[in-house]
């Protein structure tokens, strides 16, 4: 039996309703382009510091943080850590963004957890993709009936 892709349709009544992404990088064009490839489905906010990233998270909490994992003065690493040593902040999925796809980088960016990563640029269906299965997890779970025979 094949495994069966689930694929979420839902639809948003207004733009209140959407899900809420803050996207931090020290980048100005990575930032103008991942808004534009999420405006159509979230709220975005961005920020291109951690100070600005916990601004914004003060005014209008996000229901999910795309966060770069290098930048500069204070890096993603302190900026994740600062959030889950924060009860209001601890349970906010992160997303790392990583110009890197050396084995190393990788291999440090996982061992903090991170909800997931996105190498640099992103790519606007993995980064839908990443962003949906990690805010509706129950929209891609298989029922035992759905589990592929071996």
């Amino acid at each position: 039996m094949e495994q069966k892709k689930i694929i979420p349709t839902r639809k948003i009544q207004s733009y209140d309703d959407r899900k809420r992404v803050l996207v931090v990088d020290d980048n100005p064009i990575l930032l103008r382009t991942a808004k534009e490839m999420l405006d159509e489905q979230y709220q975005v906010s961005i920020a291109v510091s951690a100070e600005q990233a916990f601004r914004s998270i003060a005014r209008n909490m996000p229901d999910i943080i795309l966060l770069d994992y290098e930048m500069p003065f204070v890096n993603g690493v302190e900026v994740l850590n600062q959030l889950r040593a924060n009860s209001n902040t601890k349970d906010i999925p992160i997303i790392f963004f990583t110009g890197s796809s050396d084995r190393e980088v990788v291999e440090r960016l996982v061992v903090l957890k991170p909800d997931g990563y996105l190498l640099k640029p992103p790519n606007k269906k993995r980064m839908l993709s990443i962003i949906e299965r990690t805010l509706y997890p129950e929209l891609y779970e298989i029922g035992e009936d759905e589990t592929p025979e071996e």
